[in-house]
Order: C-alpha cells, then structure tokens, then sequence
C-alpha cells in the first residue's frame, strides 16, 4: 500500500480503536483511575534513565542527565500535583447546593515534541489516565522509536494494573496530511498540541478543540540593583539545561550598562565561552544562515556548535554567549533552542523593554520572560509591559517557568494565553481534560432539597444507566 495511505489507514483503525477504550474508561470508577495511575508512575519511573540516553541517541537533543530529571518529574509530579486524589467522579459543591458530575473528554490526540518526548508522553499519558480519556500519541517523527517504546511500555503496565488494551496508543506513521486527518477526525475529543508553531496552528484549524501552545523566546533582564554573579549563574544554569532546548531557555540577557562588564565576566567564571566579536559574528551566521534557523544546533553541545561555526570552545563549555548590539531586525533576537545566548547591553529597565518588545515580534508572545531585581516594584513593572504570561523573578526561567522550582503549577506544556494565540494562558494540569456538568437545586432561601445524600444517589443511578445506553 502507499505509504501516504497507509499512514490514514493506520489513524483510522487508531481512532477506532481509541474510542473503544475511552467508553470503557468512561465507565471506571475515578478511584480505580487513580490507582492504575498511581501504579505506572513508579512503574515508569526506574525506567528515566533508559528513555533518557535513547532519547538523546535518537534525537541528537539534549543532554542525558537532565531529561533524566524530566523523566522522573513527569512520573512523580504529575501524580502528586494532579492526582493527590481521584478526579473527576461525583461530588458536591460546599455551600452552593450543586452537583458537579465529570465527564472525561473521551480520545485525546495529544501531540508530543522532539525536545522533551518522553517526558511529554508519560506526563499526557499519566494526565489521560487519571481523567479515564483514552489517548492517541502522535510523536515527532525524529523521536519515534523511542517515543513507540516509551508508549508500549506505559499501555502493558497500564493493562497490567487493569486498564483497558489500546487506552494509549501511539501513531507509527507520522506524517502531516495523517496528523492532520487524525486532528480533523469525527472520534477526536481534544487536541492537546505540544510541538512547533505550524503543528499547533493546524491543530486550532481541525474544528476540534484544542488546548495548543507556542514557541517560547525568553528575555531576561539583569537590572543594576541585582546579585550579577548569581544572575549569570542562574541564566548560564537556565541555558546549560538540556543544552538549551526548552522553550523556557534564556533566550536573551539584558543587561544593565553598569553592570554589563561584570556581568560577562561573571559568566566566564561559570563556565561560559564569551565570544570574541569575530566569533560572535561566525556564530551568528552558524545559528541563522541568511536569516533562516540551522535546525542543526537545536540541543546540541556548546563545543560541538562552536566548532561548526569555526572556531573552538572547551569541551566542559556550559553555553555560548554571543554579546550583540541590538536593532529591531537582528536575527539573534530570535528563540534559539541551544546553548547559545543573547546578550545586550542596555541603559535602563525601558529599554530592556524595548528590546523585549522587539523580541515579542520574532517569537514567544505569553510564554516567558526573568528578571533580576532587588525592587519587588520593577519585577512587577517589568511584567506589566511585556506580553509574556509567567515572570521568574531571581531564579532560573527554564525550570522555575515550568513550577519545577516555583509556586507555578506544575507542567510539561505552557499556555500562551491571548497573546501567542492560545486557549490556554496557564500551565496546563488536568483541568482541560475534564468538562463537570452542574446541576443547581435551589438555594435554602429558595427551598433546597432535604435530603441531599438521596439526590447523589439518584444521579449515580442515572450515570450507571447512560454507561449502558452508550
């Protein structure tokens, strides 16, 4: 068969397939959810290690110790922080003389990146399991091998705890037109869209809904008044991370004139190579070839980019930190998705945000941005002018974004809100995988029913008898 129609075949016996156990999910018990989610996650998690070197040998991303990190949290937090107890059963709203009933989406398609793959499915799938949705991977063709086995892995030892077969699965055939035709699909519930820009557009255009992200492109401003040697620690900490491909990565460092020196001085005694002005040009050219992104440096180690570019850093190198002199068009203003780093010199907090502002038109509208700051009042400051929809404040963006290390929720896909053109402006937990219907009895002064625990009983009975009628 041609491959073009071999790879719709296969979404339509995967979405079939999908649909079969989402009723059957439908028809679990919250609790019994919960506890085959609260199985995998430790079932998964003595496995981060094996993910994360086939994940970087695949892909070519990344660094082996910190998707390590990433693979663990999404075993770990994703439980803790969204399954703390079941969801989505029957409950009653304290004081409002209602019911709330949760009904799961059904069959999530749930699209998983190059840079976090792993991490991303077992976060979704832990996500789709504790909501009781059926869940259909569709991964980044760079990352499929490892993305198919990571997915088989999650179904048996799901099935093993009592799950139903086929409640995720994973598309072996990922092509556009076939991810397309499965987002479009009549059996699709949700979209969750993790991944590049025109993915995440085509999701929004399925006619399904669809909770879809953007691309980050992270200023983050050193102010006169901040640590400098703990900022550049923080932001060269922030970029080291998986070799700079979250799209929470420090993007851009705006630094305070007084404090410009200091600043890259304090960087090389964190282990960054400063670029001279011949290297930084070369690396300019090397990241974006007439104006265009090399795809090649994403995720790659800062030695290995430096050599590409022509010239040598050391092989211990954490980043590359190429200092510029900023103009609204200067490609490096970009989202990089590498150990390399922007740094401007600027004269005050306005400016920065001028600068930021230009970044806003390249890139990461209501994603993120940092600021370093003694003056509670300018963080405050800062994130009121710019677009951007979560401000790490004296703290490393690429993991504080995400609530790793911060009162944020914990997640593995960032809205982007009005701004990047998203449904969603949070961090994206559980919430969206689950719709409650309502039912609203009278308030006392009106007359509220006099025995409440005969009313649950009563809408259980009617849940048990739509299980059946579906």
């Amino acid at each position: 068969m041609d491959k073009d129609l071999a790879s719709l075949q296969e979404v339509r016996d995967l979405m079939r397939r999908a649909r079969v156990a989402a009723k059957a999910l439908s028809a679990m018990a919250p609790e019994q959810a919960w506890d085959i989610a609260h199985r995998i996650g430790p079932g998964l998690y003595p496995r981060a290690e094996h993910y994360a070197k086939a994940a970087v040998s695949e892909t070519q991303i990344g660094r082996v110790e910190d998707k390590v990190l990433k693979n663990q949290i999404a075993c770990e937090r994703t439980l803790t922080d969204y399954g703390a107890q079941p969801v989505g059963g029957v409950r009653r709203v304290a004081g409002k003389n209602m019911i709330e009933i949760g009904r799961p989406a059904g069959v999530v398609v749930a699209l998983s990146n190059s840079t976090s793959p792993v991490a991303t499915i077992f976060f979704k799938g832990l996500l789709a399991m504790l909501s009781r949705n059926a869940i259909v991977v569709s991964p980044h063709p760079v990352a499929l091998t490892v993305c198919s086995e990571a997915v088989r892995e999650m179904h048996d030892l799901g099935v093993q705890f009592g799950a139903p077969q086929d409640w995720i699965q994973i598309q072996m055939q990922p092509t556009i037109a076939a991810t397309e035709a499965m987002m479009r699909h009549e059996d699709t519930d949700l979209i969750v869209a993790t991944g590049g820009t025109p993915m995440v557009r085509a999701a929004y255009r399925s006619g399904n809904p669809t909770v879809g992200v953007g691309s980050g492109n992270t200023p983050v401003y050193v102010d006169a008044s901040a640590d400098v040697a703990t900022a550049a620690e923080q932001v060269i900490a922030g970029k080291q991370f998986d070799n700079g491909s979250a799209c929470t990565s420090p993007s851009v460092a705006l630094v305070h004139e007084s404090v410009f020196k200091a600043f890259l001085e304090a960087c090389v005694r964190s282990g960054a190579h400063v670029c001279n002005p011949r290297e930084s040009e070369a690396l300019t050219q090397h990241v974006y070839p007439n104006g265009g992104f090399n795809a090649k440096v994403v995720g790659r180690d800062p030695c290995v980019i430096a050599r590409d570019a022509g010239f040598a850093a050391a092989t211990d190198c954490r980043t590359l930190v190429c200092a510029f002199a900023a103009n609204e068009g200067h490609v490096m203003l970009k989202e990089k998705l590498s150990p390399v780093l922007g740094v401007v010199c600027v004269s005050d907090i306005d400016d920065a945000i001028d600068v930021a502002r230009w970044m806003l038109k390249r890139g990461g509208a209501g994603h993120t941005a940092g600021i370093h700051s003694t003056c509670e009042r300018q963080a405050v400051y800062w994130a009121a002018a710019l677009d951007y929809y979560r401000i790490v404040v004296n703290g490393i963006t690429t993991n504080g974004a995400t609530g790793t290390d911060t009162g944020l929720p914990y997640t593995f896909t960032v809205g982007t809100g009005y701004a990047g053109k998203s449904s969603l402006g949070e961090n994206m937990g559980i919430e969206p995988w689950l719709n409650y219907k309502r039912v609203a009895f009278p308030l006392p002064a009106g007359g509220a029913p006099s025995d409440p625990d005969a009313v649950r009983r009563i809408i259980q009975e009617e849940i048990a008898v739509m299980h059946k009628q579906r």
